[in-house]
Formats: structure tokens, sequence, C-alpha cells
């Protein structure tokens, strides 16, 4: 019987990983237990299904979510973890892609455009990056961030169990 995730250590979840991606079995429901067991060790606190509850939470109400509340949720400190926030999300967009649902950052923004859901340009251009290593094709950035993130509020109120 195999182990489980939380008996393995960091060097053989980063193995394992690895091994899952150069065989291409992504698929594989060891490889999505591995990464957010791998997202919850390294993560200082943020973790793969606190961020997806609050990110479901917001999207159910077609809102957005700032980068800090991200943090908030999970009561990381922000000093501490802000740095850590786009990795944390770039990770769960290929978790959240393995599992066939939206690129779930994409109602993630910076604060001060929590109302409109805009992204600067740098956010933007992450985002983007992410989907198209996902193979996601973009051609117009800003106008696939605003299908995402409206296939996001879809999936937060057609599943609602889904995320927590």
């Amino acid at each position: 019987m195999p182990k489980a995730p939380t008996e393995y250590s960091d060097q053989e979840i980063e193995n394992l990983i690895a091994n899952h991606r150069r065989l291409g079995r992504t698929d594989a429901p060891l490889f999505l237990t591995l990464l957010a067991e791998h997202e919850r060790r390294r993560g200082r606190g943020l973790s793969f299904d606190t961020t997806l509850r609050a990110i479901r939470a917001a999207a159910a109400e077609r809102r957005f979510i700032g980068y800090k509340d991200i943090a908030d949720e999970s009561g990381a400190a922000w000093a501490q973890v802000h740095w850590q926030v786009g990795d944390h999300l770039t990770r769960l967009c290929e978790y959240a892609n393995r599992q066939g649902w939206p690129l779930l950052s994409a109602i993630v923004v910076n604060k001060e455009n929590v109302a409109t859901g805009d992204l600067d340009p740098q956010s933007l251009a992450g985002f983007v990056t992410v989907a198209r290593s996902l193979g996601y094709v973009v051609s117009d950035e800003h106008a696939f961030l605003k299908a995402e993130q409206q296939r996001v509020f879809a999936w937060a109120t057609e599943q609602p169990g889904t995320a927590g």
C-alpha cells in the first residue's frame, strides 16, 4: 500500500511530482494530492484548501478578491507571505487546471482593483504566462482575463461543493 502524502519527505514529494510530469501523468489523482501537500508544506501558511475556499466564496458572490485577502484568509502574516502569494497562485492555477477548473487566480487582483477586476500590467503578464504554460492560447490578454474571470464566477455557482 502506498504511503500517505504526509509520510513522504519533501525531497520524495518533489521527485514524485517531477516523475509524474516527466511521464505525462499529471492527470493522476496522486499528482494532484502531491501538489497540494507540497504547497501545504512550503506555503508559509498558504494552502490550496484555504485559498480555494476564499476564491470560491468571492466568486460565488461575483466579486474579486485581493492578494492580501488570500493571506488574511490563511491567517498568514502579509509581511511574511507577500512575495510568495504570486507563486502560490501560479501553483494553484496548475492544480485547478489539472482538475478541469478555470484559472482560479483570475479573480485575485491588486487591492486597488478589487472593484473592477483589472490587473496591473505586471500581474496580467504573469497570469498570461501561467495560462500559456498550461496550454491556453491567448491573443488578447485583457479579453482572456475577463473571459477567465467569468469562467471562475460560473465555476463557483455551478459546482458549489467543489472547493471546500
